[in-house]
Formats: C-alpha cells, sequence, structure tokens
C-alpha cells in the first residue's frame, strides 16, 4: 500500500510546466536560477551526507573562499568537490547520454579520485548495526552494465517519470558501486535524469524524510514517499524559475501591478 497520494503535486506540476519552459528561455532568469541551484545543490547534497557547513557558509565558500572556525578542512574540500561535480557535469543544463563513464567521472569530482568502482566488499551504515550489505564487489561491474541500459529514461508524463527515477536512485543506492560518495553521485545523477527529460534540476532538502524513503521501501516496496521528494523537490525549483521570472518583469517593466500581483503569488508558495 501506497504511504503518500503524489497526485496534487504531480498535477501541480504538469500545470506549471509550460510556464516554466518558457520562463527559462529567458537566459537571464536560466542564468539567475542556475546560479542559486549550483550551490543550493551543493549545500544540500553534502548535508544529506552529514555536512555540517550551512547554506550561507557554502555559498560564502565557493563565492569568496572564506572559511569559518567549527568545521573540519574535509568538510570544505567536500563542498568543493561537489561543486566542481555540478559545474562539470550538469551545467549548463543540457542533455547528454548517461553511461558508465559519465557516472565514474561524475564520482572522481565528487571524492577527488579516479573515480573507479570499488574492488572490495562493504556495508552500509555504522559498527553497531550494518543497515545494509551492497553486492559484492565482484558483483559491481555486471550490475552496473545493466543499470546503464535503463538509466537513460526518456519520458513525457511527469508521474510516471519521477516514479522511474525513484525506482533507478534506489537501484543506483542498493548497488553501492563506489567506496565513497555514492549518495552524491546518485543524487547529481538524478538531476541529469531530470536535465534530459527537459525538467529543471532538484535540490532535496537535507530532512530525515530522504533516508525514510529508503526504508520504507526496504520494508515494503513502496516508492511513493521517494516520488514525494523528487516532485516536492521539483516543484520548489519551478517556484524559484517562476519567482526569478517575476523579478525581472518586474524590474524590467516598474511598478506593474499585474507582474507585483504574480510575485506576491509566487512568494507565497515557495519556502526560502
Amino acid at each position: 500500500m501506497e504511504l503518500l497520494n503524489n497526485e496534487l503535486r504531480i498535477n501541480q506540476l504538469e500545470n506549471k510546466r509550460k510556464d516554466v519552459e518558457k520562463a527559462l528561455q529567458n537566459c537571464i532568469v536560466r542564468d539567475s536560477f542556475l546560479d542559486d541551484f549550483e550551490k543550493r545543490f551543493c549545500w544540500s547534497n553534502n548535508a544529506l551526507e552529514g555536512n555540517t557547513l550551512s547554506l550561507i557558509e557554502t555559498v560564502n565558500l565557493l563565492d569568496y573562499d572564506e572559511v569559518q572556525s567549527g568545521h573540519t578542512y574535509s568538510e570544505y574540500q567536500e563542498a568543493k568537490n561537489v561543486y566542481a561535480a555540478i559545474k562539470n557535469m550538469l551545467i549548463p543544463m543540457e542533455q547528454v547520454r548517461i553511461d558508465g563513464d559519465w557516472i565514474k567521472k561524475v564520482n572522481g569530482y565528487v571524492m577527488g579520485t579516479s573515480g573507479e568502482y570499488r574492488n572490495h566488499d562493504i556495508y552500509v551504515g555504522n559498527l553497531v548495526e550494518a543497515v545494509y550489505y551492497p553486492p559484492a564487489s565482484d558483483k559491481v561491474e555486471e550490475l552496473m552494465k545493466a543499470f546503464e541500459k535503463t538509466v537513460n529514461i526518456k519520458e513525457k508524463n511527469i508521474d510516471k517519470l519521477l516514479l522511474e527515477i525513484a525506482q533507478q536512485h534506489i537501484v543506483f543506492e542498493r548497488i553501492h558501486p563506489f567506496q565513497d560518495g555514492n549518495g552524491r553521485t546518485g543524487r547529481i545523477l538524478i538531476n541529469q535524469q531530470l536535465i534530459n527529460n527537459g525538467l529543471p534540476p532538484i535540490s532535496i532538502k537535507p530532512t530525515g524524510k530522504y533516508r525514510q524513503a529508503f526504508r520504507r521501501y526496504n520494508n515494503s516496496g513502496d516508492l511513493s514517499q521517494m516520488v514525494y521528494i523528487l516532485a516536492k523537490s521539483e516543484l520548489e525549483s519551478f517556484d524559484r524559475i517562476l519567482q526569478q521570472e517575476s523579478r525581472y518583469l518586474l524590474n524590467r517593466d516598474g511598478r506593474n501591478v499585474e507582474v507585483k500581483s504574480k510575485l506576491r503569488a509566487t512568494e507565497r508558495e515557495i519556502d526560502l
């Protein structure tokens, strides 16, 4: 039984899709969204793995090379590595074919390594309780070749697309093909799949719901919570784009009452 009914959010995405596509044709709106996205996603992608840098601290590091006490060197390096992966692999938001080499290259940026698949067995969890034992290392190559055959999704229906991406994200994380950086690599992979289907990339908020979605699937095979996270995150990207467009039009047209009304309506929807 599905935990969540995502019909409302899917309908909201479908209803806003054309407006978002039109807004992204404006290079100023597009560039403004991407500038926000690449830093927001860098922060959230690392925060989901326990990195304690805040969004503002991440921005200050990336824009001004500013660091503060209370964080480790490795946390700052993680931010720089993930940012490099985003800039080199996702921006300028173009469609590319995903294959094993592409995935390895992403992980190489994320970890600052050559990005090769792991050559020994691992467990996911801690020394007291292993949450999950991924497949043996000698199975990784074969499993990833099978994964490559399904990863290049083409689906116009947002509902079906998000369901397929949710399924594949869980498959990828269960394979756990790399020694480290699998989560961060997998979420970059999600964004390339979205881009390949004409949708803007997303930043998943670093809350416990993301981990719960994996447990929910492991316990019952229910994907609805992962789809919910993807749909909610995509709606947030949609609303940021529409907000950027409203601000652009407001600045261009001056005191336009209709545009101001649109901006206020959009700002009520988005959680800044």
